[in-house]
């Protein structure tokens, strides 16, 4: 195939497909950026362009519970290449040590790149390596989330990707927020009311069925506050001291309650979501349909997603619990005590998104009957 044929193709595919390509091709320039955006940084940064690796010594931690653990150590001589600041292109040797765990150490290889520290001279003879440089392939990932969504997506793409980005500039707001003083618990209530209408309403426009499906999320919401707060004060006391990276016992039960409000938010409005826009197409679609067939089917809606959200509030909660066990048992803490101690939070989240679910489902089936029904007496 000639040169000619290639580029005849290419024009035909921007033909037919213009925005896809000019999508495209600022994708791979955004990726080609991201690769080589050293000269962005003030600090310095170096390329590991040599590695050689010895063993230096066998280091032994006595202060891990009953018994001590022996691992290897290992000492690294970099040749290290310079790829900014006015020193750029110089070529220096640093050292680095690792140990086999790598707990609080890093094994570098051959095309790293590192941020580095001057000496106390100024000079990069004296300097030291301050962090291993992942940036680039972390907005390399969100590059590549924003592409797919546009191009899978297109226009609602846009509105999917505002969203995510107004609800995590919300979130961030909110704890300079707490920060300052005001309580997690009304910044929570404030945050249940705002994340539903910016998703809902961006993601899936100004129309009926999000109306619905808003006001299926805030009944819900409601409800399961209600049976959640009569479990807590009719229920045994919650002991708040077993929760994880705690300082100061002055609002354990507010930051619970907090977590525990925004925990199944997402599910929640998926189900409604999902539930009142399928309900509102059959009705709009088959508007004869008899009350008692637009109920089942909206059961049986209900019972195909219902499982699959489950699960997957499960696996979020296992996936986030999973390092943190791990690391406790490897520090001499038994599964009976971190089950006790631990997971009693975690299944409580998970217990009460799953029945955020289940309320969820009757809830949207009960608001499309009536929104169907008010239709009706319309014509």
């Amino acid at each position: 195939m000639n040169y000619k044929a290639i580029k005849k193709q290419c024009h035909t595919f921007y033909k037919t497909y213009p925005k896809q390509t000019l999508l495209t091709i600022i994708f791979v320039l955004t990726i080609i950026f991201l690769l080589n955006n050293d000269f962005c940084y003030k600090t310095p940064i170096g390329k590991v362009i040599k590695v050689k690796t010895e063993q230096e010594k066998t280091l032994t931690n006595h202060n891990n519970g009953t018994f001590p653990i022996t691992e290897k150590s290992y000492l690294q001589t970099l040749t290290v290449k310079l790829l900014n600041t006015d020193k750029k292109g110089s070529i220096i040797s640093l050292k680095n040590s690792y140990s086999f765990s790598q707990m609080d150490s890093v094994k570098l290889a051959r095309g790293d790149k590192v941020f580095l520290s001057l000496g106390s001279d100024g000079s990069l003879v004296s300097s030291n390596i301050q962090g291993i440089k992942r940036d680039s392939y972390t907005f390399i990932l969100l590059a590549l989330f924003i592409y797919l969504i546009l191009l899978l997506t297109g226009k609602r793409g846009v509105f999917v990707t505002l969203t995510t980005l107004l609800n995590l500039g919300i979130f961030i707001l909110s704890l300079h927020f707490y920060s300052e003083g005001i309580p997690i618990l009304l910044l929570a209530n404030i945050l249940i009311f705002v994340f539903p209408c910016i998703t809902l309403l961006l993601s899936n426009g100004i129309k009926k069925s999000t109306f619905v499906a808003l006001s299926s999320t805030f009944l819900t919401l409601t409800i399961s506050f209600l049976l959640f707060k009569f479990a807590l004060t009719y229920g045994e006391e919650i002991d708040y001291a077993a929760l994880d990276y705690i300082v100061g016992g002055h609002d354990l039960e507010q930051i619970f309650f907090a977590s525990v409000e925004l925990a199944g938010l997402g599910v929640i409005m998926d189900v409604s979501v999902s539930l009142c826009s399928s309900l509102y197409e059959l009705a709009r679609k088959t508007p004869d349909i008899a009350l008692k067939d637009f109920f089942l089917s909206g059961r049986q809606i209900g019972y195909d997603i219902m499982g699959t959200m489950i699960n997957v509030l499960l696996f979020t909660y296992v996936c986030g619990l999973m390092p943190l066990i791990i690391l406790k048992m490897k520090n001499d803490i038994s599964l009976i005590t971190i089950i006790k101690l631990q997971i009693p939070f975690e299944i409580c989240r998970f217990l009460f998104g799953s029945i955020q679910i289940l309320l969820a489902i009757p809830i949207s089936i009960l608001l499309s009957s009536l929104f169907l029904l008010k239709r009706r007496n319309k014509k």
